[in-house]
């Protein structure tokens, strides 16, 4: 009967020494395994559809417009990259007045024919000027 104290601690330490082991080992996360019903209800999505040859006429006109735009003294310190497909230009970046981004757009309209010009030109008066287009 003396020995029972000594014995209850020593189960009480290895209890807890069990449960703090039990705790610390890793559990598997794994998933539960998919039925080939669910894999066949949702298929892969194929990629999207990428040109794996660009127009040349539209990156000829790209070129002609950016030509353009660095030659007008409006654009200076701009920052302006132009997309051109076979239905619009569209105009990306930053520059530094209004009167810059409309005559980005309007350089853009001189050259795009039937394209619709889409300018998302911001405007920053407090631009860091930088290297330009």
């Amino acid at each position: 009967m003396k020995h029972f104290p000594v014995k209850l601690a020593i189960l009480a330490i290895l209890a807890l020494a069990a449960i703090q082991a039990n705790s610390q080992q890793p559990q598997s996360q794994s998933p539960p395994p998919a039925s080939d019903q669910s894999q066949q209800a949702h298929p892969a999505e194929a990629p999207p559809h990428v040109d794996a040859e660009p127009n040349p006429e539209d990156r000829a006109l790209e070129q002609s417009i950016k030509d353009e735009l660095k030659k007008d003294p409006h654009m200076v310190y701009s920052s302006v990259a132009v997309h051109v497909t076979d239905t619009e230009v569209k105009l990306t970046g930053t520059v530094k007045t209004g009167t810059a981004k409309q005559q980005a757009a309007k350089i853009a309209g001189e050259h795009a024919g039937s394209r619709k010009v889409d300018n998302h030109i911001r405007v920053n008066p407090n631009m860091h000027p930088g290297p330009g287009l």
